[in-house]
């Protein structure tokens, strides 16, 4: 239960902070990571840091985008309860689908969903991630706050339902 915790009091770190950034050591934390990881990370660029007289920072949104990378959009919710609508914009909240699919289909997100240690639904949403973004300028068109949505959290101008 103390791990539970300890994720919801990171999560909730990441997306109610006030501030636009963070420490290095902040955000190792708050992602559970450790200096090694980090430094890896930064090293590869997929940290980037904000430099200022007074040392090097990790954007909110940097943070907010690794957490979309770790964790379900599920458990971020969850993690973020009544907050969520405050935090998340409507297009990226999610929404329950019902859907028949063909038996093989469901046995194989079931499949990756075990591999992965996580959800049918994680595994579908990054699926569906790809096709958007295949598909990013046709939709981006047809549907009013799509591209938003796909820019977020680098862009917080996403606050329309898709």
């Amino acid at each position: 239960m103390a791990l539970v915790n300890d994720l919801i009091e990171r999560i909730r770190h990441i997306f109610l902070h006030p501030r636009p950034h963070v420490s290095i050591t902040t955000a190792m934390h708050l992602l559970g990571w450790s200096r090694a990881e980090m430094n890896a990370a930064i090293a590869a660029g997929d940290v980037a840091l904000m430099q200022t007289p007074l040392g090097r920072w990790v954007w909110r949104e940097e943070l907010m985008a690794k957490a979309l990378e770790q964790w379900s959009l599920e458990t971020i919710e969850a993690a973020l309860g009544a907050d969520a609508e405050r935090v998340l914009p409507a297009a990226i909240r999610t929404r329950e689908l019902r859907a028949r699919l063909p038996r093989y289909q469901v046995a194989m997100l079931e499949r990756m969903a075990e591999r992965e240690g996580t959800t049918v639904s994680s595994v579908l949403t990054r699926e569906l991630e790809d096709v958007a973004n295949a598909h990013a300028d046709e939709l981006s068109s047809a549907i009013p706050g799509f591209a938003a949505a796909l820019a977020w959290p680098s862009s917080f101008e996403s606050q329309q339902v898709c």
